[in-house]
């Protein structure tokens, strides 16, 4: 389990927030003929799950592989590309790229139609109602571009399911390309009563999809892979060179079909899904300060018996000749704090971390004979902050002094309690390579920052949201790297008071971050910028070198916005009948 920890450059203690700027943000407006393709949720359609993918279904889609790509799906199902000057900020035109058969009329359980570029000549678009294109596009970065042409076009899924296009990439296999695809849908959940109870009556489907192209051009369905999990995802990605999908969610996932080579269960699954309890042979809590772990040995143990050696990575707890525990530990721990004791066949050993207030996912990295039992006293703590929200008397509102100081977080700020992680799945072993713990910090937002990898992702990590770029593991190796490549300063803590917020996202150079509402209303973040004078600050008296700006921009229209992109220079929005573009840098 691989753990994020921030680079310290990128982080500011002395941030002074931002200061709300009057310079007014030009906003050009384009007048659509034929407005935004958007359906709502049927009465069938009525999980949290189908809301997620409605409501935050982007319907503006960026080419990665040019800079002036911008795209949406009109009522007619027609590709049109937004024209537009890149320097100005002014709104030309659209064009119209390519039209989308229309085989069927819109039904009960559709999904609204979806767009994804997996190379420099080639798109692959889904009708929400069950067929999936592969269209020949030519190259796009040219300024003549060819007519697009359908390489592929069927209905890939069963029984005429619809689906939605999370993710689409392109590979070599043998000088000859092939199309990963990755559809998401949402579908009735087959499991016994108690796990429906715990984790809804839903489960999100992902179908891993591969097509190859053969002799003359002709394309055809070469591989397909399904997998399974309840809950919703936060982040699905294909890996550059496809040889694995990154998934982030807060259950597990699992491949439940693949036709290349069989899929072999746990025993879990062959036992007709009864699940025999191993016993565990020691148990460990934790608190902000230190873990305890603790084992149960003979009566007559003797504290001769017991041999505990705890250093800053390792630990090793052997009795007489038997070895209970050894070896690298997931976190640093101060080895000349820790104790031991034993009584009456009862060894208890306490461990003090290196880093207070740091939940340790793991105590011995891969070790799974021990038990994690939360701390009573960390428990009662959870309860008596969430109890207002079960509590028949009227909460007092509660209110926060300037500053972002953790000890004065509200409640919207707790982290999530759910064990979330993000996943890297390989087809060959149906299992997850590589894991990043996410426990503890808030999904922010996903961002294309580069074509050629894998989209960032921007975690709250106390106030701030940090950005991580995720990168390709090496041959062999067990790590998966990620790199923090830029801090939006108290942002966290920022989109936490956004309560009508709908989009959020910021562009590949992350200068800014701007959030969006369902109406009316784009608050923009930009990064600090150092002043031409020396400023003093009133209150402290420090000396304020550079400062960051707020603004607000109100976008004069009751639509709802259906989708966003932010470019360095342009931010992008869709509502059902106008685009607008704000010339954020100019």
């Amino acid at each position: 389990m691989i753990e994020l920890r921030p680079r310290k450059e990128l982080l500011d203690p002395n941030f002074d927030g931002y200061k709300l700027s009057l310079e007014p943000v030009p906003v050009y407006r384009l007048t659509l003929e034929c407005g935004a393709d958007h359906i709502l949720p049927s009465d069938d359609q009525y999980s949290f799950l189908h809301l997620k993918i409605f409501s935050l279904h982007n319907h503006l889609y960026k080419d990665p592989w040019t800079d002036d790509g911008i795209y949406f799906i009109d009522k007619m199902w027609r590709v049109q590309k937004i024209i537009s000057d890149t320097n100005t900020g002014r709104l030309e035109s659209t064009k119209e790229m390519w039209q989308m058969p229309n085989h069927q009329s819109r039904r009960s359980g559709h999904y609204n139609t979806s767009l994804c570029f997996p190379s420099e000549e080639l798109a692959v678009l889904s009708d929400g109602a069950g067929i999936l294109y592969i269209v020949q596009t030519g190259a796009r970065s040219t300024s003549t571009q060819s007519q697009w042409k359908v390489l592929f076009s069927d209905k890939v899924c069963e029984k005429e399911t619809p689906f939605i296009v999370a993710d689409s990439r392109c590979s070599l296999l043998e000088c000859r390309k092939e199309v990963h695809c990755v559809l998401l849908r949402v579908e009735e959940a087959k499991r016994d009563d108690v796990e429906r109870r715990s984790a809804g009556s839903f489960d999100t489907t992902l179908e891993w999809i591969t097509f190859a192209e053969g002799e003359m051009g002709s394309w055809s369905l070469r591989c397909f892979r399904c997998l399974s999990g309840p809950g919703g995802v936060n982040y699905i990605a294909m890996e550059p060179g496809c040889q694995a999908l990154c998934l982030a969610s807060e259950y597990p996932f699992e491949f439940i079909k693949d036709s290349e080579s069989p899929i072999l269960k746990d025993a879990a699954h062959n036992n007709g899904g009864k699940v025999q309890e191993e016993k565990k042979e020691y148990m460990w809590q934790q608190s902000a300060e230190d873990i305890t772990v603790t084992f149960r040995l003979p009566d007559d143990t003797q504290k001769s018996d017991i041999t505990v050696d705890v250093k800053d990575l390792r630990l090793c707890v052997a009795y007489r000749d038997r070895m209970l525990l050894e070896g690298p530990l997931a976190n640093r721990l101060e080895s000349e704090l820790s104790t031991w004791a034993v009584e009456r066949g009862k060894l208890e050993v306490v461990l003090v971390k290196q880093e207070t207030g740091l939940m340790w996912s793991e105590l011995v990295v891969g070790d799974t004979k021990g038990e994690h039992v939360m701390d009573p006293a960390l428990v009662e703590e959870v309860h008596r902050r969430l109890a207002h929200l079960c509590s028949s008397e009227e909460q007092k509102e509660r209110g926060c002094t300037p500053g972002f100081n953790s000890d004065q977080l509200e409640e919207c700020d707790a982290p999530p309690n759910t064990m979330a992680v993000l996943s890297r799945f390989e087809p060959i072993t149906h299992k997850a390579s590589h894991q990043v713990n996410l426990g503890g910090l808030q999904w922010l937002f996903n961002a294309q920052l580069a074509a050629e990898k894998l989209p960032a992702i921007c975690l709250r990590h106390d106030v701030d949201g940090c950005v991580w770029q995720p990168e390709k593991p090496g041959e062999g190796k067990d790590d998966w790297p990620f790199t923090h490549v830029g801090t939006f300063m108290a942002f966290g803590y920022v989109q936490a008071s956004k309560q009508q917020r709908k989009f959020s996202t910021c562009p590949s150079d992350l200068t800014y971050v701007a959030v969006c509402e369902a109406v009316s209303h784009v608050y923009i973040y930009r990064q600090p910028r150092v002043l031409a004078t020396e400023m003093r600050n009133r209150r402290t008296g420090r000396r304020v070198a550079h400062t960051a700006q707020q603004q607000l921009v109100n976008l004069d229209t009751n639509k709802e916005v259906l989708g966003v992109h932010a470019s360095p220079r342009i931010l992008y929005i869709l509502t059902s009948d106008t685009i607008l573009a704000l010339h954020i840098n100019p």
